[in-house]
Parts: C-alpha cells; structure tokens; sequence
C-alpha cells in the first residue's frame, strides 16, 4: 500500500520532525509512505486514491478500528491512500473523514499522532506487539 500524506505546513518542531522520521523508518517495512508539503493539495491526489481528510468533525475511531479501515481498504484494491492533513482542504473529494483527537493539539503533534496511529494499525493487522 502507498500512503502519502499531504500537509499544508511544514513540521516546525525538531521533536515532531524526529518522530515523523522515526515512525516513516519503521512504516517502510509494511508501506509506501511520504509526506508532502504543500499549499494545492489537489496536485499530489490522484484519481485512483482513496482520500482521508483529518479534520474536526471527522470520524473518532479507536486504533482497531483505523487497522480495519487500512487491511480493508488492502484487501478491497484500493492501494493509494492520500491522507489531507489540512483543515481547510475543500478538495472535489473525500472519501472519510478522520478526527485525530477532540482536543486541540498543535499541528505538528496531530501529524506525530497520526504516523504513530498508521503504524500501530500496520502492527495490529500483522498480530504483532506493539510495545518491544
């Protein structure tokens, strides 16, 4: 599966830049991911890929739940997942809607949450622990 998350901001935080890179290296083993920054967010969606916005109002899941929506989506063909990290995306599409938290978070730490969510969902898919 290839995951490429798409942000409109760039990561300000060192701790948030460190743990972005921390969680891609781990991801590698299970996924194609890459982040984008970029204020047109529609020039990294393509036609073919299933669109998550994270954003208030958005689905609250657990990360069981998360794990589901991912092996399902693997197993139903849907091979592209481009995740909108933008609150003010107004795309011509979007196929889920993800909240992160109901608190209000800084940007950088939603982006940290969120690659540490995928990766956790990937370690449920696969029956593995979580913690070493």
């Amino acid at each position: 599966m290839k995951i490429r998350i798409i942000s409109k901001d760039k990561i300000e935080n060192g701790f948030a830049r460190e743990a972005v890179k921390e969680y891609a290296k781990r991801l590698a083993r299970y996924c194609r991911l890459e982040l984008k920054c970029t204020q047109s967010p529609e020039k990294f969606i393509r036609d073919r890929d299933y669109v998550i916005k994270v954003a208030r109002g958005g689905a609250v899941i657990s990360s069981e739940e998360l794990a589901e929506k991912i092996s399902s989506l693997g197993v139903g063909g849907m091979s592209d997942v481009a995740i909108v990290f933008d609150e003010d995306y107004k795309g011509t599409r979007v196929d889920y809607s993800l909240q992160i938290s109901q608190m209000d978070l800084h940007r950088d730490l939603i982006l940290v949450i969120l690659y540490e969510q995928i990766y956790r969902a990937y370690r449920i898919i696969n029956n593995e622990p979580y913690h070493k």
